[in-house]
């Protein structure tokens, strides 16, 4: 059984008329069932542009599997899900930057897709890294890696993008000033953003709405 609170249609309303019809990410009655369990049950969600949807649930709720799910990488048993015109861009656990090509080359690689408003120079002035371009990863500190694969992810002008526990290796005081820079950097784009995080204060922080994954029998809670 699945028990949905009910969400608040102002805020979506009100984005809606802000971004008007660039499509939306839209789960409709999606069941999800691995190795005979059910991790997630008859799930319906829509996110517009200039939202978040904050993922939380205990290890082996199925939130990787649903953001698999949602970046076309697995099927659904049932249901579907359908996802925005455009490009997807995702930031992980890991920066997974490439270890050969500095930080600036690392972004450049990857700027001018639809919004190539911002050079890569300007995406690490914008993540507080202008003086570190120059840089390999090798020579760059985990949080000032995951600024790079931040900053990498948005330079591309994404309609969804997948966020993945980013900050779960940084200690607490460098995740909670990475997670707000990230929240402020969200707040002008038109971007549909999925953040799978374990811990549920960050996802009140960044959301507008928040998916509880119960895991087995693949209840949920909604609300926003």
């Amino acid at each position: 059984m699945t028990d949905v609170a009910t969400s608040s249609s102002n805020v979506t309303g009100q984005l809606a008329q802000r971004h008007g019809d660039r499509g939306e990410l839209r789960l409709d009655h999606v069941t999800m069932i691995r190795r005979g369990l059910t991790l997630v049950e008859d799930l319906s969600v829509t996110v517009i542009p200039g939202q978040t949807l904050a993922v939380t649930g205990a290890s082996g709720a199925g939130k990787t599997t649903l953001l698999r799910a949602i970046s076309g990488l697995s099927d659904t048993d049932s249901g579907s899900v359908s996802r925005p015109t455009g490009r997807l861009a995702q930031v992980f656990q890991e920066p997974r930057l490439m270890p050969w090509y500095s930080a600036h080359r690392n972004i450049s690689l990857v700027v001018g897709g639809p919004m190539p408003d911002l050079t890569a120079a300007q995406w690490l002035e914008r993540v507080g890294l202008a003086s570190a371009g120059h840089l390999p990863p090798a020579r760059l500190s985990g949080g000032m890696r995951q600024r790079v694969s931040i900053a990498r992810a948005l330079s591309t002008g994404p309609s969804l993008l997948l966020v993945d526990e980013p900050f779960s290796a940084l200690d607490r005081p460098l995740a909670k000033a990475l997670r707000a820079d990230l929240t402020d950097l969200l707040a002008d784009q038109d971007v549909i953003t999925v953040w799978v995080t374990h811990d549920p204060d960050e996802a009140e922080e960044v959301s507008h709405l928040h998916l509880h994954l119960d895991g087995p029998p693949g209840t949920w809670h909604l609300s926003g």
